[in-house]
């Protein structure tokens, strides 16, 4: 309504400044202008950097063709522009819920996809579908085929290897080359897939960590066997018969029974009383309380 009032109303002014003659020229003026304004509406068209044009046949509204950024001429009331698809850089980010393992184990994985739209790699087939799609339901087709490829890759492992370090990264890449496979005829060029942590029940959650623990233990029992083992393989048979003897004392030492073994040197000699001069034994091990008492007495 604006291009049809203004235009009325520049006739009207400039009639009534200059006649007739003033009526006109600005009617011829108001025509070019306009003229210039279709031919750039719907005969030459100018397409942005980071979109590709979608061209509909005007009779029929259906698919005609893509157009690369840049200038381009269509036919006049044949051909018409529609919603355009937009190429730059995007993301697309969703969660995979009840994403199944090897052992019927459900997940949740929080998921982003980074991509580009070329819809010049869609085959012919798919564009007419895929040209009114891609304007405004691009990220809801990827988020759907991503979750789809999660749910594959996920069930090909067991829960107690995707706790593994390094798991996520993996699965990133089995993810992405997935992804990339299915959603090429669609236009999509995957850069990167990015995995956020791996959410599972607290039950599944507790039995993994005790068993982790678990091997830690044991782990560190074989290592410490292992230098024992080194640390033996290297005494000579003395060092086994002394070895074997200090083991003997300590379990007779635990059962109360109370070792007197003459000392390897001459004791000291014991202080002088009253003329006497008296020497001590030598114990080894614990004395049990009634030998203690039986000595005392």
């Amino acid at each position: 309504m604006f291009k049809t009032i203004l235009p009325t109303i520049m006739i009207a002014a400039a009639g009534g400044i200059w006649g007739a003659s003033g009526a006109v020229g600005a009617a011829i003026v108001v025509v070019f202008l306009l003229a210039v304004w279709g031919v750039r509406r719907w005969v030459y068209v100018t397409v942005p950097e980071l979109e590709t044009a979608v061209v509909y046949r005007a009779d029929s509204d259906t698919f005609a063709r893509f157009l690369a950024p840049g200038r381009h001429w269509i036919m006049p009331f044949v051909e018409q522009l529609g919603a355009p698809i937009a190429t730059a850089s995007a993301t697309a980010k969703g969660q995979c819920v009840n994403a199944e393992t090897m052992g019927g184990i459900p997940l949740t994985i929080e998921w982003s996809l980074s991509y580009k739209l070329n819809p010049f790699r869609i085959p012919a087939e798919k564009r007419p579908k895929l040209a009114r799609t891609l304007p405004k339901k691009a990220a809801t087709a990827a988020r759907n085929h991503v979750n789809n490829c999660i749910r594959h890759v996920v069930g090909d492992y067991p829960v107690d290897l995707l706790s593994q370090p390094g798991m996520v990264k993996r699965l990133e890449r089995e993810v992405r080359q997935l992804a990339a496979a299915r959603l090429a005829d669609m236009g999509f060029e995957v850069s990167r897939v990015m995995l956020g942590a791996i959410e599972m029940p607290a039950t599944v959650r507790a039995a993994l960590t005790e068993s982790y623990e678990q091997k830690m233990r044991t782990e560190h029992e074989a290592q410490s066997l292992a230098r024992l083992h080194r640390v033996v393989s290297q005494f000579s048979e003395a060092d086994m018969a002394r070895l074997l003897e200090l083991e003997r004392i300590y379990k007779l030492g635990e059962h109360g029974v109370a070792l007197v073994y003459p000392p390897a040197y001459p004791p000291t000699p014991a202080p002088v009383r009253n003329g006497r001069r008296r020497s001590y034994p030598v114990y080894a091990g614990p004395m049990p309380p009634d030998a203690a008492a039986a000595g005392l007495s």
